[in-house]
């Protein structure tokens, strides 16, 4: 009976340390290399701690936004945004 607990409990964990995967590389999203880290840490915790779909997707567009102001100014070129964190958090069933 201990085993299976054991068992559950690290499905359970390896299961949240997978629901970022390439957010939780640190630098491997789009426009990255233009947020300090601190800027890149705050913003995988705040996706991690997004409550709706919608208060999901007015982030990321927000900061869709001014990722590319950043690119810009800078001279910097941004691949498109592929992917969509929220979706994929709404798949996981993160939202209600």
């Amino acid at each position: 009976m201990k085993i299976h607990l054991l068992f559950a409990a690290l499905l359970l964990l390896a299961g949240q340390a997978f629901a970022f995967p390439w957010y939780a590389q640190g630098e491997n999203f789009r426009g990255a290399q233009l947020m300090t880290p601190e800027e890149r840490k705050n913003h995988i915790a705040r996706l991690q701690g997004m409550k709706s779909f919608e208060e999901c997707r007015g982030y990321m567009n927000a900061h869709y936004l001014e990722l590319d102001r950043r690119a810009k100014e800078k001279g910097a070129l941004l691949p498109p945004v592929q992917g969509d964190p929220c979706e994929v958090m709404k798949t996981m069933g993160r939202f209600r």
